[in-house]
């Protein structure tokens, strides 16, 4: 039988362990995934996906069906699971020359980290909670339509997003894209990494990393031909009555041809 002392002793290597072991990749990216095509045309029908994965972009979990939302042009899309596949799959119509911005939003979930190790819900609902955190995802998705541009750079208003400041479709392989990342409208500066469809099937391995300017803008190196997909997580002081902080993801996905 453990002694008082030893018990206390126990308790507070759990509880160090856990402050120590927060794993932010513990979650998955929330990414829609267009259907490859050689080139996207007005009035073309296209099957989209979003998948939630460490592997990108293969799918390994459905999310929780009420908390996934996907729209076009302002209307939502009809999803539907895919249990095969792990994913919601949708159909867009895709409308007039320009950029094509298909959006996804996967709602804010609580997962706290306890003396037992990550698990969803918070104080209410947990034994042992050191710490909850409501966790956001946003994805956004560009198209060129009639290999047209225009509107690329156009800012939807997710609360965190991130916008190319150079056209995404005309980076050459071997060349940079800029972005800049904004928060509630303002920039901000977290890590920013980037890869594309079928690089690693390794999870939460990317081609590429680098950290922003002060000024929320980063160059990201396109070395490869692909669907390419850029990603943040922005962690905001904001506490709600279930949760202590705010831990947003954004992810941009772009094609990139070989020229």
């Amino acid at each position: 039988m453990q002694s008082p002392r030893t018990a206390a002793i126990l308790f507070m290597v759990m509880i160090l362990s856990a402050i120590h072991f927060f794993p932010e990749a513990y979650a998955h990216e929330w990414i829609l995934k267009p259907q490859a095509w050689q080139g996207y045309s007005a009035g073309q029908k296209l099957p989209i996906s979003l998948v939630s994965s460490h592997v990108f972009m293969k799918s390994e979990e459905l999310e929780h069906a009420g908390n996934v939302e996907a729209t076009y042009n302002g209307k939502a899309i009809d999803l539907v699971p895919n249990q095969v596949f792990k994913s919601y799959d949708g159909e867009v119509v895709l409308g007039d020359s320009g950029t094509a911005i298909l959006r996804g939003h996967r709602k804010g979930e609580v997962w706290s980290k306890t003396t037992q190790g990550m698990k969803k819900g918070d104080r209410s609902t947990l034994k042992g909670v050191i710490e909850s955190r409501l966790y956001e995802k946003f994805c956004k998705s560009l198209l060129p339509i009639n290999g047209e541009s225009s509107g690329f750079d156009r800012i939807v208003g997710d609360r965190l997003e991130i916008i190319p400041l150079n056209d995404p479709f005309k980076v050459a392989v071997g060349n940079d894209l800029r972005v800049k990342i904004l928060y509630d409208g303002q920039p901000v500066s977290p890590e920013v990494t980037a890869t594309y469809d079928g690089f690693s099937d390794t999870p939460n391995s990317y081609a590429y990393f680098t950290e922003p300017s002060d000024a929320g803008e980063a160059n990201i190196k396109i070395s490869a031909p692909g669907l390419w997909m850029v990603r943040v997580q922005y962690a905001a002081d904001v506490a709600g009555p279930n949760y202590d902080k705010l831990i947003m993801r954004a992810v941009l996905v772009f094609p990139v041809t070989a020229k």
